[in-house]
């Protein structure tokens, strides 16, 4: 009896944190910036870092899987991303 009761509040603590929410990332500062067209079923997002130093970034798209993880130094031109609809741009956070 008390081996079945520790087990069972190991299986309960184990789903308390399956449960758990994921962190939020934090957003990307704000010298990193953007131009964004989402005029049509193409998006196209062009970044730019005029940070004083480099930056890691990634895309957040809602309605599909985020962009990989960007690392840019400041002042080498933009980046171009580009996705269909139904995805959409979320925001740039920093990884």
């Amino acid at each position: 009896m008390r081996t079945r009761t520790i087990i069972a509040a190991g299986v309960f603590a184990a789903a308390a944190i399956a449960d758990s929410p994921v962190p939020a990332q934090a957003a990307a500062p704000s010298c990193l910036t953007y131009k964004l067209d989402d005029n049509g079923g193409k998006d196209e997002l062009w970044v730019w870092n005029t940070c004083k130093g480099a930056q890691s970034y990634k895309v957040k798209l809602a309605n599909g899987q985020d962009m990989p993880c960007k690392y840019k130094r400041p002042g080498s031109g933009f980046d171009k991303w580009w996705w269909n609809w139904p995805r959409r741009f979320d925001g740039l956070v920093s990884c």
